[in-house]
């Protein structure tokens, strides 16, 4: 059994990734560092000798793990991660994982100095609808994928840990960006999970609230060698939804928050228990990911291609800022 701590136990640690470690035989949370106090007290009243810390240094201190958990918001990824790595803990982290490529590379070469996994939550791979697209694209039911469209609706931004003080998704200086490095990060490495390419080419049209801050809708297009993702974003809809498209050359996939339909030489459709757009933390998705993640860090050059898939996220998303086209 690994031994892991939980660093930020906000909303998605505690509604996300908790009960995942709950009922797992293969890792399980013996502490929780956070600068909160409640939020350390919420974590002790949920596990009888779960030990709680304020600081990465106190928990080195006292304890041994095998492994981090970060869930803090993402500009306070980095310094937790190379703590970590330079003491030979394995780290797993919410998305984005890191916001500054300079410091990527830093991490890539720490980690492999000290043999260490670095793995990021890519969560949707694992929502069971997709898994059954995503089994259907490979097994050829579509031919050859040629195009995917992912649209994301939601009201506002998720709500964060403290309702009381402002949401720091808009707050670029702690979330990195708006909406597109936050809902797009999960598009952007779907496209890539489905297309098994690099992206050549990057194109984005940002919307921006009046008054300023960060963008509240995003429409990416995103150029493949043998195809194209279409991407829209937006915080400013009437009610959440999610729905997807995959085009290929004999049919297609659609994912319409619930249901599959597969149009192709067998004609199919399913509905699932429970929709895309349905809460924000996912629980089962991130059960169904723990296996992968447990097993990057018995052997960790199996996070080698989730970290780079990670980093191409981030280039993508950051050249969209930028308006850059070409990614050659």
């Amino acid at each position: 059994m690994l031994k892991g701590a939980i660093i930020g136990f906000g909303e998605v640690a505690r509604h996300g990734h908790w009960p995942a470690y709950a009922a797992s035989t293969e890792a399980e949370i013996v502490a929780v560092v956070d600068r909160n106090a409640a939020r350390r007290a919420l974590a002790s009243s949920l596990k009888p000798g779960l030990q709680t810390f304020e600081t990465i240094a106190e928990l080195a201190a006292s304890i041994t793990v095998d492994f981090i958990d970060i869930c803090t918001p993402p500009a306070l990824h980095p310094q937790p991660m190379l703590d970590a790595i330079d003491r030979g803990w394995h780290v797993l982290c919410e998305k984005p994982l890191l916001l500054d490529l300079a410091v990527v590379e830093t991490v890539r070469q720490r980690a492999a100095e000290h043999a260490t996994a670095v793995v990021p939550v890519h969560n949707w791979k694992y929502a069971p609808i997709i898994v059954a697209a995503t089994a259907a694209l490979r097994d050829g039911a579509i031919g050859s994928l040629t195009r995917v469209e992912i649209e994301t609706a939601r009201v506002r931004a998720a709500q964060t840990a403290q309702p009381d003080r402002p949401n720091w998704r808009r707050d670029a200086a702690i979330a990195g960006g708006g909406i597109l490095m936050d809902h797009g990060w999960h598009s952007v490495y779907l496209a890539f999970h489905w297309f098994e390419a690099h992206a050549t080419a990057v194109h984005a049209s940002l919307h921006h609230p009046p008054g300023g801050g960060v963008e509240d809708e995003a429409s990416l297009r995103i150029e493949f060698p043998e195809g194209e993702a279409l991407i829209s974003l937006s915080w400013n809809c009437p009610r959440r939804r999610n729905s997807m498209r995959l085009v290929g050359t004999d049919g297609e996939i659609v994912i319409a928050d619930d249901t599959l339909g597969i149009r192709g030489a067998n004609n199919q459709m399913t509905t699932f228990p429970s929709a895309l757009s349905s809460g924000s933390h996912h629980e089962d998705w991130f059960t169904a990911m723990l296996p992968a993640v447990v097993a990057c860090f018995r052997h960790p050059a199996l996070a080698h291609p989730l970290f780079d898939e990670a980093v191409e996220c981030l280039s993508i998303i950051q050249q969209a800022y930028r308006g850059d086209h070409s990614l050659a």
